[in-house]
């Protein structure tokens, strides 16, 4: 077994890396990200309070028959680029020998779909939990059923 193992748990809120120790049997934190839009409305997104993104409507008219994906979504699939992009540097600097993920279910496709082919291969076990302030043995745990 050549280079580290990593764990990934995240929500749309908030995302954990921890590198696998001792085969399997500990984690070490490596980096964790907040996502402050992850509880949010698009209400709470788009407003014209300074320094905030404007409304949709103030930004013209757009198409009634071109559909657009809320704020929340997109925050949520930014919030799956920073996260997929840091494993992927990871990749690139330093040898990785396999990726396990425990995501909420919504955001684990978000996550997929942000990776490219390379990470992708690298994804050994999967596991569809929002359990992102979980203990380590807890993760652990479902790391092993």
């Amino acid at each position: 077994m050549v280079g580290q193992s990593f764990l990934l748990v995240a929500n749309r809120s908030e995302a954990k890396v921890f590198v696998l120790q001792e085969k399997g049997t500990a984690l070490e934190f490596e980096k964790s990200w907040s996502n402050r839009f992850g509880h949010s409305s698009d209400q709470d997104i788009y407003t014209d309070k300074p320094g905030r993104q404007p409304a949709p409507s103030a930004q013209g008219h757009v198409g009634d028959s071109m559909p657009r994906k809320d704020a929340t979504e997109q925050e949520a699939e930014r919030f799956a680029g920073d996260v997929i992009d840091w494993l992927d540097n990871k990749r690139k600097t330093s040898k990785i020998y396999h990726i396990d993920i425990i995501a909420e279910s919504g955001f684990l496709g978000k996550l997929r779909g942000k990776m490219n082919k390379q990470l992708e291969e690298l994804v050994e076990k999967v596991v569809d939990k929002d359990v992102v302030n979980a203990d380590e043995d807890r993760l652990l745990a479902y790391l092993k059923d």
